[in-house]
């Protein structure tokens, strides 16, 4: 019998940190633990001060496995992979095919990106900045045209925020090794609809999403006719980090919009929000405990979920595999197409620790996200939390999360191999 009484202990300590944890453990049969704990809403701005405040107890939210949560960079993995796959299979997409033959694309040449494919991207080896910051009119020369900043309400056009990317000077040389990238996604998202003729969310929660009955894996929530009480906050003063970040002035003299007021329901990355209308292929996806379990079932059975096939298993194995360019490689590598894998030789990928079968997948998200999916060991792992409610600048702290800790213990719980505690 399997003992989840470490692991809980463990998430609700974090919980007292990070507000709160939402843990689904699933088998392809279904889900085989759950843990909820602390609060969807800690901390929210008040009218009237200049920071936020921390809320009495009574006046909490408590986080619930209905609680929805920004999935951060894991959309790029459980709704742009997804699309992707789905679009190969219909023969509609070619991985090998350069960017810039695709419908709307011809821009995309400059300091060599007409070489870059979509397996490039993919493969996060286009070059690319990693964070083009184009809603922070201080982050670009004001000669260069790459401002850009909306809401979903008065989104940036998608032929605007096309021209800008094809305008904005790579990195470094494509080709050249593995860079992780933002950009990669928002790109490869546009042409999921430039493919479709559909936006990205609404090809994905009427087609797959909707298959999979899934009614709560949505981007723009608010907007999709579910309760802000639902949500699990995230950062309580905007994008502002604490109040120690502003965005300045527009090229036109306008105070750049930014966030100052407690998200929730909201995207919390500022791509995604200010230049993508809040549905971007690397950022946006929201979904609850019960829903993820779907997801990582469908990710057991590579595609196929209860006997429907959803994606061929070939073609989820494709993006599947580590990457390299020779056997050795592939040993060491720790990515796929988009997913981050367990390596089979060599350092583990830190999120994911030892624990996972080499050739497990899954990915990491910036508001406190993992998902794992080790076929082989029929283990399933998705933990969302609210890493990035907290008060204060240290909202901003890189990998918030002991994942490795919580993978471990789950291995444990189920008597399989860990090396915490």
């Amino acid at each position: 019998m399997s003992d989840w009484s470490a692991l809980d202990r463990y998430l609700d300590d974090q919980a007292a940190e990070r507000t709160s944890a939402s843990l689904v453990v699933v088998r392809s049969t279904g889900t085989v633990h759950r843990h909820v704990c602390g609060d969807s809403l800690r901390y929210t701005t008040v009218p009237g001060r200049p920071h936020a405040v921390e809320l009495p107890v009574e006046r909490r939210v408590p986080a619930t496995a209905a609680t929805l949560y920004d999935l951060a960079s894991n959309t790029k993995m459980w709704a742009t992979n997804l699309a992707l796959m789905i679009l190969v299979d219909a023969g509609r997409l070619d991985l090998e095919r350069p960017v810039h033959t695709v419908e709307g694309w011809s821009g995309f040449t400059a300091g060599g990106l007409e070489k870059v494919r979509i397996v490039d991207l993919l493969r996060h080896d286009a070059g690319l900045t990693a964070d083009p910051r184009y809603f922070d009119p201080r982050a670009h020369d004001p000669g260069a045209g790459l401002y850009c900043s909306g809401t979903p309400q008065h989104p940036v056009p998608r032929s605007r925020i096309i021209d800008v990317i094809c305008r904005t000077p790579p990195q470094r040389p494509p080709g050249t090794g593995y860079l992780y990238s933002d950009l990669d996604y928002m790109i490869l998202g546009l042409v999921v609809e430039q493919l479709t003729g559909r936006r990205l969310d609404d090809f994905l929660e009427s087609g797959p999403y909707h298959r999979l009955g899934l009614r709560r894996t949505v981007f723009n929530p608010l907007d999709k006719g579910l309760d802000v009480e639902e949500m699990a906050a995230t950062e309580p003063e905007g994008n502002s980090r604490g109040g120690s970040v502003d965005y300045g002035r527009a090229p036109d003299g306008s105070p750049a919009p930014i966030r100052r007021y407690t998200l929730r329901g909201q995207v919390h990355d500022e791509k995604a929000w200010y230049c993508m209308g809040g549905v971007s292929g690397h950022a946006g996806l929201f979904t609850d405990a019960d829903e993820l379990a779907v997801l990582l079932r469908l990710g057991l059975g590579e595609g196929v979920l209860d006997g429907e096939q959803i994606i061929r298993p070939a073609t989820w194995r494709r993006f599947a595999a580590p990457q390299g360019s020779d056997p050795a490689a592939r040993r060491a590598s720790s990515h796929g197409l988009g997913w981050r894998v367990a390596p089979a030789e060599g350092p583990p990928y830190p999120p994911f620790g030892p624990s996972p079968t080499p050739g497990s997948i899954g990915h990491t998200g910036w508001t406190g996200t993992l998902t794992l999916v080790d076929r082989d060991k029929d283990l399933a792992i998705g933990l969302m939390t609210g890493a990035r409610h907290r008060l204060g600048t240290e909202v901003g702290a890189d990998r918030p999360v002991g994942y490795r800790d919580v993978v471990d213990l789950v291995y444990r719980a189920l008597g399989e191999r860990g090396s915490v505690m």
